[in-house]
């Protein structure tokens, strides 16, 4: 008579290339269960690994596990609340936790992850349905109103459901829910869908900035604060947020953004200077004249900024102006964002070095964030000369933006 083996072994090649080993075994009843991963690349690795839990008594998942364990709807509910989730807290008391990184949390479980997981107990959840789940999320379909409909996403969405699986599966091992995240060792997708980002051309960008500035913009205030974004890389929010109160002779403090959540810390949580041209420099002097220490680009004496949408109607506008249509507009993707993309790209050609680059927009990489604290502003010197040549002047006291 033939004994039955605790367990038995078999490999499984994801979608990703890498081959992962899985077990099944038999429940308290005889019936065979479903494969479940070991995490473990070799035979020798996932025997051993099936071994331990053999000795600790939870190779076969018992009746009790199955009905402690939540579902993952359950589970959900709340993880992502800023107020009270217990996640958060104990995230907030080691770094700065946003109400956008929340909210993002939150997005991804509504409508990426409960459709999939929700009526799943957390521990039937295995690498190969994660592994399935990400490969497929590109193109999937929806059932709404008994109809089928398939929409595209983009990598970058579908990898940002994965991070946050992944962070609520890990919280879940933790509190002892399951033993082990079955998104360990999954790879994320390949950034390769991108919409490019077509940056504004020396003739644009002067077309754009008139020494006349109402043939171009509808007010002032979005003049100065697309020229300002285009010397600077100021983020949308940043932008918003900046107070007469930190604009200095030659320099702004970047210190805060305003976004649907009022005035916040900046996104990187990184306090900035930036040097400021004198020509900018005017401009901006004009608008603390209006608005004193309150925000400088406000129609309301500095009380409030001006909302995103009028600036991205500002913007559209004066690039219609231009000879900029809204087709032509949306195949370049030009926005406000593009202000960004403008500037690294010509500090760059300028051979100014990355660290003064992230120093100035405010991009930072885990290694340069600890070497790179801060840059005195006067020791930007080559970054004022590259922003005083974007300036060209002209017979008016206004001055127009160029690049190379």
């Amino acid at each position: 008579m033939r004994i039955k083996e605790s367990y038995s072994l078999y490999k499984r090649c994801l979608s990703s290339g890498r081959v992962v080993f899985y077990y099944r075994t038999y429940d308290h009843n005889g019936n065979r269960t479903s494969g479940r991963s070991t995490g473990q690349s070799t035979r020798t690795a996932a025997r051993e690994f099936c071994n331990r839990l053999l000795r600790e008594n939870r190779l076969i998942p018992g009746q009790e596990e199955c009905a402690s364990a939540p579902f993952f709807r359950d589970y959900a509910r709340g993880f992502w609340d800023y107020e009270t989730s217990s996640y958060l807290k104990s995230r907030k008391g080691r770094r700065p936790i946003s109400r956008g990184y929340a909210t993002q949390g939150e997005y991804a479980v509504r409508n990426h992850l409960i459709p999939v997981f929700g009526d799943k107990r957390l521990n039937v959840i295995t690498e190969f349905d994660i592994d399935s789940w990400l490969a497929a999320f590109k193109d999937r379909e929806y059932i709404t109103n008994d109809k089928i409909t398939k929409r595209h996403y983009k990598s970058n969405t579908a990898n940002l459901a994965f991070k946050i699986l992944r962070i609520m599966l890990n919280y879940a091992v933790k509190q002892k829910l399951i033993v082990s995240n079955p998104c360990k060792g999954i790879e994320m997708l390949n950034i390769n869908d991108e919409k490019k980002i077509e940056i504004l051309s020396s003739d644009e960008v002067k077309k754009l900035f008139p020494s006349d500035w109402g043939k171009v913009w509808d007010e002032e205030i979005f003049y100065v604060l697309n020229k300002l974004a285009a010397c600077t890389g100021m983020r949308h929010g940043e932008l918003l947020g900046l107070r007469g109160e930190f604009v200095y002779e030659t320099h702004i403090d970047v210190c805060a953004q305003y976004n649907r959540y009022g005035y916040q810390d900046v996104k990187t949580h990184k306090p900035r200077n930036i040097p400021v041209p004198p020509g900018v420099q005017e401009d901006l002097k004009i608008l603390v004249q209006k608005n004193g220490k309150g925000y400088l680009f406000s129609r309301d004496g500095g009380n409030k900024p001006v909302t995103r949408k009028y600036v991205y109607l500002s913007l559209y506008k004066a690039l219609e102006r231009i000879g900029i249509g809204e087709e032509e507009r949306k195949r370049r993707n030009l926005s406000m964002h593009g202000w960004r993309h403008f500037l690294n790209t010509t500090l760059l050609m300028a051979n100014i070095p990355d660290a003064k680059v992230m120093s100035v927009t405010g991009h930072a990489s885990r290694k340069m964030k600890e070497r790179y604290t801060h840059f005195d502003n006067t020791k930007m010197t080559d970054v004022i000369a590259v922003q005083e040549r974007l300036l060209l002047p002209e017979a008016s006291k206004r001055m127009i933006l160029s690049t190379n």
